[in-house]
């Protein structure tokens, strides 16, 4: 069974790497997969559509390799690299140049072939003070009712 379900993060994988195939990817998700790590209001395998379709829209070109699986009859770990040239914004990380290198893990629970339940850790130290770095460097956004509050006291409170 372990290597049905290792055959099956494999062949998601090489989904998820041909733009032409993405969708595939999501196969490897049971209907009402409980998801962890990602970002919240995100359920089931539509939520998993959801987020790889914003992390696919960001990083075009994005590469997951498997570096490594241990299974245990109907759980497996993955130890993976995600890579990739951000394109867009993604949850919050703003659009900047130069490649991205994301190491991370995943825990996934198997029933019938399909992930039931998976558990995402990506956030390395390295990965968020890459992220920090990358909003911290963004030039700050204009906010219309900022300046509408500022010029309202101003208008309140004349330099004499």
């Amino acid at each position: 069974m372990s290597e049905d379900n290792e055959a099956s993060v494999r062949r998601a994988a090489s989904a998820f790497n041909d733009p032409g195939e993405r969708d595939h990817y999501l196969d490897l998700y049971a209907p009402n997969v409980v998801l962890h790590g990602y970002p919240s209001g995100l359920e089931g395998r539509d939520g998993a559509r959801r987020f790889y379709s914003e992390l696919w829209a960001a990083f075009p070109d994005a590469h997951l390799n498997v570096e490594e699986t241990i299974a245990s009859e109907d759980r497996l770990a993955v130890r993976y690299t995600l890579t990739g040239i951000q394109a867009q914004d993604f949850y919050g990380a703003t659009l900047r140049s130069g490649a991205t290198k994301i190491e991370g893990m995943t825990w996934l629970h198997f029933r019938d072939g399909q992930a039931v339940e998976v558990w995402q850790v990506s956030g390395t130290p390295d990965t968020l003070t890459r992220l920090s770095a990358r909003a911290a460097a963004a030039p700050p956004r204009r906010s219309a009712s900022a300046d509408a509050a500022a010029l309202r006291w101003e208008e309140q409170h004349p330099e004499p």
